[in-house]
């Protein structure tokens, strides 16, 4: 074997021993508000810990502002829904964010965070995350924050089965993409769903209910927003300087104003349902339908007369700009839409 082979295998022998080293210092370290566990508060177990250790979090009223710099999960340690054995967060300091993120590969999972609104200027977040990616957020509730969650020049980061409620915004992404928004119940905030400047992101099965916008795309393309239950919101959709983006399989019910594009073209709609006080406004150039179907209309009056679930006449949407869906769906979408209520 001559020396540059065996420096190669040296090397490799290296890396494997690194690997395993980190595999078995990884630790599971235990937080209990009464004793009896390692930590009594999660920010002294996060101070403790090092990265790729799960932090276990036994039900009870954590009063403090978490700050994660570390790769860690933190996880409740709470089984049953009981409200006495339920894991709450609540901010120590109502300017402060609850849970403030600044590490990749953090997951928090299973807590009630709240704050509390603050007064004057919007402060404090549940769960912000900053230039971060491959974060984890999934099963908490947030409720009674300024805003739920926040990602800011963040990629790649899954939020998932969480409840954002009773706040200004529910979840924010800002010069973020590539995230990941799924099964996600957004109530009685300003905006559910609100994007700033943020690409590719996928969002969808998440039910936005009781808001006064549902969804909110301001100056973001290229996302792609489907099987969305919308529903009872002042505006289901609103797109304001956002084009490219793709809106599919949604069902978008009992909202004042279903769909508005503002200053937004180049984006595509299809295969949506559609049953509110107004439909849509389109101010822009949008493609209305895919090469197969349009949308189910709740006001489309058409006739059907070859059976085939297409309408026979197109359904006009502006005819200043010429917005039209030239394949409005006659029969009920057979799809998987989300069937929240």
């Amino acid at each position: 074997m001559n020396e540059k082979s065996v420096f190669k295998t040296f090397a490799a022998f290296l890396l494997v021993l690194g690997i395993i080293a980190t595999q078995a210092s990884a630790a599971v370290i235990t937080v209990g508000s009464t004793g009896g566990e390692n930590y009594t508060s999660i920010q002294e177990a996060i101070n403790n810990a090092q990265n790729g250790d799960t932090i276990l979090v036994n039900p009870g009223v954590y009063k403090e502002n978490v700050k994660v710099s570390k790769e860690v999960s933190i996880i409740s340690n709470s089984a049953s829904e009981n409200q006495i054995n339920r894991t709450y967060v609540l901010g120590a300091f109502s300017n402060e964010d609850v849970f403030s993120v600044n590490s990749s590969n953090v997951t928090i999972s299973g807590f009630h965070i709240s704050g509390g609104p603050s007064s004057g200027d919007l402060h404090e977040v549940g769960i912000y995350l900053e230039g971060v990616n491959n974060c984890s957020l999934v099963n908490n509730a947030l409720v009674l924050n300024d805003v739920g969650i926040v990602l800011n020049d963040s990629q790649r980061n899954y939020i998932k089965d969480n409840l954002v409620s009773i706040g200004y915004s529910g979840i924010i992404l800002i010069d973020s993409e590539e995230n990941e928004l799924s099964d996600n119940w957004l109530a009685t905030n300003s905006e559910g769903i609100l994007l700033n400047n943020s690409v590719n992101n996928s969002i969808f099965n998440n039910t936005a209910s009781g808001n006064e916008i549902g969804i909110y795309l301001g100056m973001s393309g290229r996302n792609i927003i489907n099987s969305n239950f919308i529903s009872k919101n002042d505006y289901g959709i609103i797109g304001k300087v956002a084009e490219y983006n793709t809106m599919f399989n949604n069902s978008l019910y009992q909202n004042g104003l279903g769909i508005y594009l503002n200053e937004s073209s180049n984006n595509t709609i299809y295969q949506n349902e559609f049953s509110n006080f107004f439909d849509v406004l389109d101010e822009g150039t949008n493609i209305w339908n895919s090469s197969s179907s349009g949308n189910m209309w709740s006001n489309y009056t058409g006739e059907d007369a070859n059976g085939d679930g297409i309408g026979d006449t197109p359904f006009v949407i502006n005819e200043t700009t010429g917005s039209t869906d030239y394949m409005p769906l006659v029969n009920e979408i057979s799809s998987d839409n989300n069937s929240g209520t």
